[in-house]
């Protein structure tokens, strides 16, 4: 299947989009740290796909730290794939964390 054009997407819908979570999240939830496992569940939730490498169709990587030097982030700048803190998506996505 193919799938849209990235420009023509709204970059405030997450529906549709693949995402890739690395790293330890930071934000928490009624004080309950955000598992990969719960991260993963709450995207799928949104319509997301969810991606566990970083290829050159990711839309979103999100990261503890976006200045991060792991392997995917690098390649996430090499492709131009858009990073995003943990906390900047999780308010993006509409989910109220602590």
């Amino acid at each position: 299947h193919r799938s849209a054009p990235k420009q023509s997407r709204d970059e405030t819908t997450l529906s549709g989009q693949s995402v890739c979570f690395t790293g330890q999240l930071q934000s928490t939830i009624n004080g309950e740290p955000i598992t990969r496992d719960v991260a993963e569940a709450l995207a799928t939730g949104m319509g997301m796909c969810i991606a566990s490498n970083v290829t050159k169709n990711l839309d979103l990587l999100v990261v503890a730290d976006p200045n991060t030097q792991s392997g995917k982030a690098k390649k996430e700048r090499e492709y131009g794939i858009r990073v995003l803190s943990d906390t900047v998506f999780w308010r993006l996505a509409g989910v109220n964390v602590d």
